[in-house]
């Protein structure tokens, strides 16, 4: 299982590290928790948990007819 650090994860969502760290304190995007417990402990993702994220954040092209509509 490859595990991406939390600059891998954000350069390949293109997003900033603190954004990132946001995303996972608020809980929309799964992530894995290892070491020893307080500041030894690091975040890695799977390229699954960003595939996730992807499709969960999909908006189809329905909806955005929707929202020009609007």
């Amino acid at each position: 299982m490859k595990l991406l650090s939390i600059e891998e994860a954000a350069e390949t969502l293109r997003t900033s590290k603190v954004t990132l760290r946001r995303m996972v304190k608020a809980g929309t995007i799964s992530y894995r928790r290892l070491g020893t417990g307080g500041k030894n402990t690091r975040i890695f993702f799977t390229p699954g948990d960003l595939e996730a994220y992807l499709e969960a954040a999909l908006v189809s092209a329905k909806a955005v007819k929707e929202i020009d509509h609007d």
